[in-house]
C-alpha cells in the first residue's frame, strides 16, 4: 500500500524536483501532498497528488495543448471556378443630382476653431481644477509633529548606514543573522497560514510522514510534531526515508 508524505516548503520548487523525492523516497507510486507558500516553477498536476498554495502569488497555467496536425493539400477540395463572362464588372455611381450651389456651400461651412475665447477659458479652468485637485494639504498639529520626527529618523539611519563598511555588511555573519531573522518571521507567518486553511490541516492529517523542506518550514514542522505525536515530523527527504522504511518494516517480517 502506498504511502502519503506531505512536503511543506517555503521554496520554489521546481517540477523536476518530485521525481527526485520519489527516487530518494524509494517509493515510485508514494503519494505526494505539497504545502508551499511560494507557487511551483511549473504545472505540477501530474507530479504530485496536490499542490495547496498558501503564500502570495498564482499557481503556473496549465500548458497549452498540442496543435492538431496539418492536413495534406491534396486532400482538399478544388475551389469552385466561376466563368469569367459571369462576373459582372462595377460600375461608377455618380449622384448627378446635387446642384452645383449646393456643393459650393457645404464647402464654405465654417468649421470649429480651438483658438476661440471660450476655448481658452474652458482649457483654463480645467487646467486650475486639476492642479488644485493634485494638491494635498500639509499636516498641521500632531500630526506635523509625527512627520518630522519619521523623516529625522529615516535620515538618521540613512547616514548611520553611511559609516558602516561595506566588508561589515557584506560579511558572512551578518547575512547569516539576516537570513535567520528572515527566516523566523517567513516561519511565523508560514505556520499562522497553516492554522487558518481547514484544507491544509485535513491534508496533514491524513499524512503517513510530514516532512519540511526548509528553513522556514521548520517552526511548522515542530508545532505539528507537537499537536500530532502519532504522525513523524522530520526535516529533509533521508530522515523520510528511514521513518518510511519503519513503516514498512512490520509488513516486510509479516
Amino acid at each position: 500500500m502506498s504511502k502519503n508524505v506531505v512536503l511543506l516548503s517555503t521554496r520554489r520548487l521546481p517540477p523536476a524536483y518530485f521525481d527526485t523525492v520519489r527516487e530518494d523516497l524509494g517509493d515510485p507510486d508514494v503519494v505526494l501532498d505539497v504545502v508551499g507558500w511560494v507557487a511551483p516553477g511549473g504545472w505540477v498536476a501530474d507530479k504530485v497528488n496536490s499542490f495547496t498554495l498558501i503564500g502570495p502569488g498564482r499557481m503556473p497555467a496549465a500548458p497549452a495543448p498540442d496543435p492538431l496536425p496539418e492536413a495534406d493539400p491534396t486532400d482538399e477540395t478544388p475551389d469552385a471556378v466561376i466563368a469569367p463572362e459571369a462576373v459582372a464588372e462595377p460600375t461608377a455611381v455618380v449622384d448627378t443630382d446635387v446642384p452645383p450651389a449646393a456643393a459650393a456651400a457645404a464647402d464654405e461651412r465654417p468649421t470649429a476653431s480651438t483658438d476661440s475665447p471660450a476655448a481658452g477659458a474652458a482649457a483654463g479652468a480645467a487646467s486650475s481644477t486639476s492642479s488644485s485637485a493634485a494638491a494635498k494639504p500639509r499636516p498641521t498639529g500632531v500630526k506635523r509633529v509625527v512627520k518630522a520626527v519619521q523623516w529625522r529618523a529615516r535620515k538618521g539611519k540613512k547616514v548611520a548606514g553611511r559609516f558602516v563598511p561595506k566588508a561589515v555588511k557584506t560579511s558572512a555573519p551578518v547575512k547569516f543573522l539576516r537570513g535567520q531573522r528572515a527566516s523566523k518571521d517567513l516561519g511565523k507567518t508560514y505556520w499562522g497560514r497553516i492554522l487558518t486553511r481547514r484544507d491544509v490541516l485535513t491534508t496533514i492529517e491524513q499524512a503517513d510522514v510530514v516532512v519540511a523542506l526548509d528553513a522556514g518550514a521548520i517552526w511548522a514542522g515542530w508545532n505539528l510534531g507537537q499537536r500530532r505525536a502519532s504522525t513523524p515530523v522530520v526535516l529533509g527527504i533521508p530522515a523520510a526515508r528511514r521513518e518510511l522504511d519503519m513503516l514498512k518494516a512490520p509488513a516486510g517480517n509479516g
